[in-house]
């Protein structure tokens, strides 16, 4: 009983994990286009640090405003539009399908950056990379 509760776990975390990467392979391509096999998927290092950030570096949270918001808007944020003309802001914020890497964040801080959704509770909290030795 055990074995076949382990292996259906095993089976969920790899169809979860397939599906996530999907999502990021759909989103790396929204933005790169007909670039993002030269740019992303053939460079291993880009592909791991889009992935990293991704995954790992930024989380989407709610937050109140409170008193003066001291945080960039997500619409004063210029969109990386250089290798796919046609890629436009959302209409409505959707946590689920929000696409990071459509705006000129920064994904590489020092220290965490903060980015206030226009209108809303959310801010995109993006924290700076780890050194692994």
């Amino acid at each position: 009983m055990n074995r076949i509760l382990l292996s259906l776990f095993f089976v969920a975390l790899c169809l979860f994990s397939k599906a996530q990467q999907q999502d990021i392979n759909a989103k790396i391509q929204e933005v790169y286009a007909d670039k993002a096999q030269e740019l992303v998927f053939n460079n291993p290092d880009r592909l791991r640090d889009l992935n990293d950030i991704l995954q790992n570096r930024l989380k989407i949270e709610e937050m109140a405003v409170v008193g003066e918001d001291k945080f960039t808007k997500l619409s004063t944020v210029d969109l990386l539009n250089r290798y796919n003309p046609n890629l436009t802001r959302d209409d409505a914020f959707n946590v689920n399908t929000f696409n990071a890497l459509k705006y000129n964040l920064n994904f590489f801080p020092r220290s965490t950056v903060i980015y206030r959704v226009d209108n809303s509770n959310y801010v995109i909290i993006i924290e700076p990379q780890s050194i692994k030795h």
